[in-house]
């Protein structure tokens, strides 16, 4: 997987406007080896959900919905919420077969800060997976005819 094309798609599906780092290879390899927390379905769409502890201030003031999506890019989450989406996608196409429509089954991605339970925001931010960004991200993976 080419880490900057990653990186390009998640800046343009994910957290639009939200700066963030360039994801460095080193990062990417962690986020491949990590694991979903939960993976839930409500409503007939299924979803990912991560849990975080970032502490992000003092008061239940400081997790609002700006200071969690700038945490999530600070962190690069964002990348991580399209690998995990992506793995659900690939698990939906296997398992419905071709009554799947992403647009229909796929909810998207789910981030729970604990510590903002109590916040403006109630510790969430959710990501919607755009099947764009989950096609892209999926023809990478497919092999190369050519090595």
């Amino acid at each position: 997987m080419e880490t900057s094309t990653i990186d390009a798609l998640c800046r343009q599906h994910l957290l639009p406007g939200v700066a963030r780092p360039h994801l460095p290879a080193s990062k990417l390899h962690g986020m491949l080896m990590g694991f979903m927390d939960l993976v839930f379905e409500q409503g007939g769409r299924y979803w990912v959900l991560d849990y975080k502890s970032n502490a992000l201030g003092s008061v239940d003031a400081d997790y609002d919905a700006q200071a969690l999506s700038a945490e999530m890019a600070k962190h690069r989450y964002d990348v991580q919420a399209a690998l995990y989406g992506l793995a659900l996608h690939r698990l939906l196409k296997s398992r419905l077969g071709p009554a799947y429509d992403p647009v229909q089954h796929l909810g998207g991605a789910v981030y729970l800060f604990l510590r903002g339970i109590h916040g403006p925001a109630g510790g969430v931010c959710s990501l919607a997976l755009a099947p764009e960004l989950l096609n892209q991200l999926d023809a990478m993976l497919e092999p190369n005819p050519l090595s």
